[in-house]
């Protein structure tokens, strides 16, 4: 019996003596028996009646059920002490740096101010130039003062973010009685 023949029984297009040699053919192979489960189930599905299956929800809680518990707890990878400490040396090494620039900048100027005291020549009238301070004669313009009020939200600057923390002086002259 060939799997041809077998398709022709399905269908119904196979005579009265073919029909007999299939069904002692499948009587005698359960693997024909098995290609005919499945030629039927083809067909079933080609023709839209395809029958329920079995019940895949419970298979699965089935399946699930008959899986061991595992009651351990998750292995943890071992904490290594020295990224314990890490953060703390990392603050204590920056406060170290900050204080050191700070008295190497602040200490500098005090230690060199009496030597340049004692290294300057004395002043004469020969050598003294005369400056001239100019000092405006009219107050600001009204621009300028609006300029100078609202410097903060300038943002052409290189500097600034830091412009809105620079006191800007404006030397307008005084009237003295």
């Amino acid at each position: 019996m060939t799997n041809e023949q077998l398709s022709e029984w399905i269908d119904d297009e196979l005579d009265a003596a073919g029909c007999a040699q299939v069904v002692n053919g499948l009587v005698r192979q359960s693997a024909q028996r098995e290609t005919c489960s499945l030629y039927w189930l083809i067909g079933d599905c080609l023709r839209g009646e395809a029958p329920s299956g079995k019940d895949l929800t419970g298979a699965i809680l089935a399946a699930l059920a008959d899986e061991p518990t595992v009651l351990a707890p998750v292995a943890r990878a071992p904490r290594v002490e020295s990224s314990r400490w890490l953060p703390i040396a990392a603050a204590v090494a920056g406060v170290a740096v900050a204080a050191w620039m700070g008295l190497s900048l602040w200490s500098a100027p005090l230690q060199e101010a009496p030597a340049t005291i004692a290294q300057q020549q004395s002043v004469t009238s020969d050598n003294i130039a005369v400056a001239s301070a100019a000092v405006p004669g009219e107050p600001l313009p009204d621009d300028q003062r609006y300029l100078m009020a609202h410097q903060a939200s300038a943002m052409g600057t290189p500097m600034a973010g830091v412009a809105q923390y620079i006191r800007s002086v404006n030397i307008e002259q005084v009237d003295r009685r």
